[in-house]
């Protein structure tokens, strides 16, 4: 490996002090094995390298599996009342719950759609999660709904 004092491998510029204030983590490939690789079925972090215990995937890609909270029927599809009974379940009000049931669903229903005409109950296909994928999103997960480790341990 190249020496750490090297240009190209420092982590801190002098003129932006926010990089010596948010530090990298330097050792992230001693804490977790190829933390480069993005995962499609855990979610993995140096504390959890192989994911966290007991959590059954059910061989969804992470991105399902964080969706699939919201499908109360376990039926791979949200309708906004699931997405407003979700939203209640995590402790949101009522004002909060419809309107996130209504536009979430309003925004994702189409992309994840597998017919070229839109459906007026405005279902969330879990299986197709990863086209509503969009630019502005954290890049915590890839195109393809794996989890990314690099976006918040890096």
């Amino acid at each position: 490996m190249e020496n750490p004092s090297e240009v190209s491998l420092q982590t801190v510029a002098e003129k932006a002090p926010i990089t010596s204030r948010r530090k990298l983590n330097t050792e992230l490939e001693d804490q977790m094995p190829k933390p480069y690789l993005a995962r499609a079925l855990v979610a993995v972090d140096p504390e959890c390298s192989n994911g966290s215990k007991g959590h059954h995937h059910n061989n969804m890609s992470v991105l399902q599996q964080h969706v699939a909270f919201f499908d109360r029927n376990k039926d791979g599809i949200i309708y906004p009342w699931e997405t407003y009974q979700g939203f209640r379940a995590i402790g949101f009000g009522i004002p909060i719950s419809l309107a996130a049931g209504l536009l979430i669903n309003l925004t994702l229903s189409y992309p994840t759609s597998s017919s070229w005409i839109p459906s007026l109950l405005l279902p969330i296909h879990i299986d197709n999660i990863h086209k509503a994928k969009h630019g502005s999103d954290s890049e915590v997960y890839d195109t393809e709904g794996r989890a990314c480790s690099w976006p918040t341990e890096m």
